[in-house]
């Protein structure tokens, strides 16, 4: 199964979570509007593809070439280069393709890193049934002989204090639990989960991380009560907001300012 063809399935994944973690509202607007895809975006999927899935790059993308398409030539050049471009194919400049290789490249010379993503299987797509819901995980790498599924990440900082802040703000304790617990309803035996995390900016540095049982827990807790909340949504029809019953609520001051002056 494609990445396009896995995001096509109706089934509820982490992403989802996400949105319903927000406001079930933010779930169904997302689902009616197309997500513009952003440079850092675009950054990270060109990466993914060169860590993951170098020799099916040519699948997904295409570099555009350097052409002065203002000219007769330039607009033959690119008219020959676009013949061969499907809609599935997303074009990229040649810089954004340098720079996801040397994020590739840093991956591959880390000492740790390069062996995880090695012996194993990318991209695969997983389904399974939580009580008539269908659910849904797709794990970078899975490395079942070590019982480990392995996510890649960019960012701008993968230092420790950094990336702990980057991964609660962005729930990756809710991914980690996620699709170890969907896996393991899937009969596959994971207990692990490690991110790969390489800045996009030199020098490049790659750090590895692995969810502890703290992080595990409170992720699994929330993905248990985010999907509760889909599953009552999608009964009811009712895809509400910040909050379930509208009230008057009270209106105070930030913890920090209470703190400074109380």
């Amino acid at each position: 199964m494609t990445n396009a063809e896995y995001h096509a399935t109706s089934a509820v994944s982490k992403s989802d979570l996400d949105l319903i973690a927000k406001s079930p509202a933010h779930y169904t607007e997302a689902k009616n509007a197309p997500k513009e895809q952003t440079a850092s975006m675009l950054l990270g999927s060109v990466a993914h593809k060169l860590v993951l899935e170098q020799d099916k790059f040519e699948e997904d993308f295409a570099i555009a070439p350097d052409v002065d398409r203002r000219t007769k030539a330039g607009r033959e050049q690119w008219a020959e280069f676009a013949k061969n471009i499907t809609d599935k194919i997303t074009i990229i400049d040649n810089s954004v393709f340098e720079q996801a290789m040397e994020i590739a490249k840093a991956v591959g010379c880390h000492p740790i890193a390069s062996k995880l993503f090695s012996g194993g299987q990318a991209e695969t797509s997983h389904f399974w049934s939580d009580n008539g819901t269908e659910c849904k995980c797709r794990p970078d790498y899975l490395r079942a002989d070590i019982r480990t599924v392995i996510d890649f990440k960019t960012a701008q900082d993968a230092s420790p204090d950094e990336f702990t802040k980057a991964a609660y703000k962005y729930r990756y304790h809710v991914q980690a639990a996620w699709y170890l617990d969907g896996l393991n309803k899937c009969g596959i035996d994971v207990e692990n989960f490690i991110f790969v995390v390489c800045e996009t900016k030199p020098p490049y540095n790659v750090m590895c991380y692995v969810a502890d049982e703290y992080m595990l827990k409170l992720g699994r807790a929330e993905a248990e009560k985010n999907l509760e909340a889909y599953k009552k949504c999608a009964e009811t029809g009712t895809w509400y907001g910040y909050e379930e019953k509208p009230k008057i609520n009270d209106l105070s001051l930030p913890e920090w300012v209470m703190k400074k002056y109380f």
